[in-house]
């Protein structure tokens, strides 16, 4: 604690990591996590993941302050209380309905504005234009970003917490397609739980359906999600989901986890695991008291997906 805030700042709210706690332990979720050379599977407290020591504080006239209480009461606790997470929270996704399309939109678009990867991703990019890796890539409106950005210190961050705390939906987000899906295996996320799944200009994972439209999967609970679908008709389905299509999902976390920038945890308690890290090249070492440690795989992963745009963008864009 500083001055009566807390200094821990969670970047994904604790009330969505609890829809994957162990059966035994409703405080612990079940991880595959980062330690240089190897990944490690364990059980980890939930106020222990998702974090970064004082993320949302920033210094104005001489003075610490932050967003961290902003964000807890403006959109955190309505969003814990409403009808949509409600249904969610009390296992009933059956019932989620088109009334909850823009809902889960918006919280998707949410969960990537405020994550560590999407500072990362800034701070990344500025620090190319300031080296003028960017300067042929960017229209007039991005160029003036990151001067802007490149102005202040504190830039990205400014640019990271407006996001974090942006409430507003595009005016097309009626456009968006939602379709909530109900798996017959266990579903992983992260911490980075808006997966992308396909953008223009690049074949999709889910095939030529999907090539040309930008598309985000985002886990509910351990056997609910939902993909968010940008470009297309607009549109809401409740519908069973393939396991093969599950399996798919789940490795793209696995693909996520190895290929991010900041992304130091994997949510995953199903019995693939073992099998999707064999998958992607990862090598058994050795068992551990709550889990096992493998060797990463010296090469990337397959099935990168393109990282060009870590925000949802208005629904009706297929560019």
């Amino acid at each position: 604690m500083t001055a009566g805030r807390p200094k821990r700042h969670h970047y994904v709210p604790q009330f969505y990591l609890r829809r994957f706690a162990c059966a035994d332990d409703p405080n612990k979720v079940r991880v595959a996590e980062q330690h240089r050379d190897y990944l490690v599977t364990d059980r980890k407290s939930i106020d222990r993941i998702g974090y970064e020591d004082a993320l949302h504080d920033y210094r104005e006239d001489g003075a610490t302050r932050s967003i961290e209480g902003d964000l807890n009461r403006v959109i955190e606790t309505p969003f814990a209380a409403s009808s949509t997470w409600t249904k969610v929270s009390d296992g009933a996704l059956e019932t989620l309905d088109d009334g909850d399309r823009v809902p889960i939109y918006g919280f998707a678009r949410h969960l990537q504005r405020r994550n560590l990867e999407t500072l990362r991703f800034i701070e990344a990019e500025n620090e190319r234009f300031r080296a003028g890796g960017l300067a042929l890539d960017l229209d007039d409106e991005d160029a003036d970003m990151h001067e802007w950005i490149a102005a202040s210190a504190q830039g990205a961050h400014a640019l990271f917490r407006e996001g974090a705390m942006d409430t507003s939906l595009p005016p097309d987000a009626h456009a968006i397609n939602v379709m909530v899906c109900h798996s017959p295996i266990a579903l992983r996320t992260s911490t980075n739980p808006t997966l992308l799944i396909s953008s223009p200009g690049r074949q999709s994972v889910f095939g030529s359906l999907f090539n040309d439209l930008r598309t985000w999967w985002l886990t509910l609970d351990r056997y609910w999600g939902a993909f968010i679908i940008a470009g297309g008709p607009p549109g809401f389905s409740n519908l069973p989901m393939p396991a093969d299509a599950a399996r798919v999902i789940n490795r793209q976390y696995l693909v996520q986890h190895q290929n991010s920038l900041s992304v130091r945890y994997m949510i995953a308690d199903d019995e693939l695991l073992d099998e999707d890290l064999a998958w992607a090249d990862y090598r058994f070492e050795r068992q551990t008291t709550h889990g096992a440690r493998w060797l990463k795989p010296k090469r990337q992963p397959r099935d990168h997906p393109s990282s060009s745009t870590p925000v949802l963008p208005p629904a009706g864009d297929g560019r």
